[in-house]
């Protein structure tokens, strides 16, 4: 018995292992050679070989080419590493894989099992049918641990049964090198010589090579040993700081609009249904113009639901107006139809403008890749007003500064118009805090909280109380107080409807904290208590003494506390911070105390007005900061009158 319980063991361990394998010369040569943590100790994996390859037909169809050879430096890099994903578009494309292999630690090569390999949708679309086209390759390399090398080969290619002249443009945007060392780092664009294409670099000056054989023409990206970001807090998207190179084959913005804009109004002329079964539902009696389209795209954000899919994920043709009311979920470019289908149905006109929702380098190439959300445009004869339907816990018509820190483009009728995004959506993005105190001959500082906050804090407040049970309201307060001090004890607290979308965020809590004020003898000293409510914080302080890296800066808005505090009878003020007023291209901060008959009014405002900071300017922000949140500027002594 006992040997055929081994026998049957070792059966499933020769089922499940995977065999070693012939290599070509020159990927063991690479891999074996490979330097490690000796050489690159603050890295977690060295890629060695990442080469690319776009091939456009003569029809414009492209198949993507991949190579990819990465070493695992540490432990860390397998887990992250261990389970690579490659999505695809199933209608359009189809994954062919020409090699997979880990190098282990020994030297032996080996490669997975069948069932390493599998196809799944990806995670945003696996309860959304309408968008089940979007898959994913996925891979398990076997045998990783520090020093394995992996590799693999493979080929994104058309489907040979689909249209061969449905994608008549090719573009995208490429970054090389970033958090990680690269040795090599190849991307190559090959075409007719009769198909258009330009690109742009940013962040570079590097010229890629050509090659023209016969009536191909081949362009070539090539960077070598390129040293790895660090990572810093508060830095600048690696998008400002690496190479990267835009391309496209649009001839102008036009064409370009003339891509999208057809798609759009394609799926928007098929909306009888929509229009019909929409006008049973709802009744806006007299209502017309700027509230009438208000009304209707809040309909939408609140009855369709949004499928998080950057623009451009499963291409650029929308489903129909119809499709997308009986589903009753879009991503953006399938909201955006049905709103401006049921605007339509009541005579007001709309058209779509594509955002670039980052403050990424902009190409002014015509370059559709570099957009990845979309928004409504509804022109009336006094103002334009901006729809988005898509987020949760913001009015369609408020569009969030995360939205408008890029570019965007108006799909109007003639020339589409290319401008700053936050110049055509601009809102007062604020958030304070006013807390009114009273402090006894004990030290007791007892009093009230009350925040209000607006655009992006109100989206964070709201998302924060929505849906909350007793139990985690009651946590949030708890903690909210100990911010105060220690043992402060919560008394009361309010909140305000956080589906009240066109009303400010507001909340309040009442509290009280025992021993806050340290009496010796005669004095009293007070620390003036921070805001308790983290949705009203910026979040952002230059800790770092020197920077390598330019620094990101909040989005542009003003945070603001103001505290009066009652100091008890038989007390005066024998220490009050002294003024403190910095301002620069940057930011500007205030801080003023006041001494009034019997009480103590202390304000601060940080207002940020840019989106960041160079290198040889951190100095200046970091000294601003510190001056202002100095300890001695919340320090209050009070002192028994004689």
């Amino acid at each position: 018995m006992p040997k055929r319980i081994a026998f049957v063991v070792l059966s499933l361990l020769l089922q499940t292992t995977s065999y070693s394998v012939t290599v070509p010369d020159w990927l063991e040569t690479l891999a074996a050679n490979a330097p490690g943590a000796e050489t690159f100790s603050d890295a977690s994996v060295l890629v060695l070989k990442d080469y690319r390859l776009l091939e456009i037909d003569s029809a414009g169809a492209g198949t993507a080419y991949v190579e990819q050879c990465i070493k695992l430096i540490d432990d860390r890099a397998k887990d992250e590493q261990g389970d690579r994903s490659i999505r695809f578009d199933a209608e359009r494309d189809t994954v062919i894989f020409d090699a997979v292999y880990t190098r282990q630690a020994d030297g032996t090569w080996i490669e997975p099992e069948k069932d390493a390999y599998t196809v799944t949708s990806a995670p945003e679309v696996q309860w959304a049918s309408a968008y089940s086209q979007l898959k994913q390759q996925n891979v398990s390399f076997p045998g990783l641990a520090a020093d394995a090398v992996i590799y693999w080969k493979y080929r994104i290619a058309p489907k040979v049964s689909r249209d061969p002249w449905a994608d008549d443009y090719f573009g995208g945007v490429v970054s090389f090198g970033g958090f990680e060392p690269v040795t090599e780092q190849v991307f190559q664009i090959s075409c007719d010589t009769t198909q258009r294409l330009t690109y742009e670099m940013q962040n570079s000056e590097y010229v890629p090579t050509g090659e023209l054989s016969g009536s191909r023409k081949t362009l070539t990206w090539k960077f070598e040993n390129m040293a790895q970001l660090k990572p810093e807090p508060n830095m600048v998207s690696s998008t400002h700081l690496v190479p990267r190179m835009v391309f496209t084959s649009f001839k102008d913005w036009s064409e370009m609009g003339l891509y999208v804009g057809e798609k759009f109004w394609k799926a928007v002329e098929k909306a009888n249904y929509a229009e019909l079964e929409f006008s049973k539902l709802v009744s806006y009696g007299q209502i017309s113009g700027r509230p009438l389209a208000q009304n209707i795209a809040f309909w939408v954000q609140q009855n369709i639901r949004s499928v998080p899919l950057s623009l451009g994920a499963v291409g650029f043709q929308p489903n129909d107006a119809d499709d997308v009311w009986a589903n009753r979920y879009g991503d953006v470019r399938d909201k955006l139809v049905l709103l401006s289908a049921l605007l339509g149905g009541y005579g007001i006109e709309s058209y779509p403008v594509l955002m670039q929702s980052s403050n990424a380098p902009f190409s002014h190439l015509p370059a559709i890749d570099q957009f990845n959300h979309m928004i409504l445009a509804v022109p009336f004869p006094d103002d334009t007003l901006y729809l988005d339907p898509m987020p949760r816990f913001s009015a369609p018509y408020e569009i969030g500064y995360s939205r408008t820190q890029g570019m965007c483009c108006q799909l109007i009728h003639g020339s589409p118009i290319v401008e700053e995004a936050k110049e055509i959506v601009h809102i007062d993005r604020k958030a304070s805090t006013r807390m009114s105190l009273s402090l006894d001959t004990l030290g007791t500082l007892s009093g009230r909280a009350d925040a209000e906050a607006y655009a992006d804090f109100a989206n964070t407040a709201r998302s924060t109380f929505s849906d909350q049970k007793q139990q985690e309201k009651e946590i949030y307060f708890q903690r909210a107080a100990s911010r105060i001090g220690q043992g402060c004890e919560v008394i009361k607290t309010e909140v305000s409807d956080p589906e009240q979308l066109t009303q400010p965020m507001r909340v309040s809590m009442d509290f009280s904290c025992a021993g806050y004020a340290i009496k010796q003898g005669d004095l009293m000293m007070v620390d003036l208590p921070v805001t308790p409510f983290s949705f009203t914080l910026s979040g952002f302080y230059p800790s770092m003494h020197e920077v390598i890296y330019p620094v990101d800066l909040p989005l542009e808005g003003t945070t603001e506390m103001t505290i009066i505090l009652t100091y008890p009878k038989g007390y005066t003020v024998s220490y009050l911070p002294p003024a403190v007023l910095v301002e620069n291209p940057f930011v500007a901060l205030s801080l003023v105390p006041k001494k009034l008959e019997d009480r103590v009014e202390w304000q601060q405002s940080v207002s940020y007005k840019s989106d960041y900071v160079p290198v040889e300017n951190y100095a200046t922000l970091r000294s601003a900061f510190e001056e202002l949140v100095a300890p001695k500027n919340r320090l209050l002594v009070l002192e028994k009158a004689k």
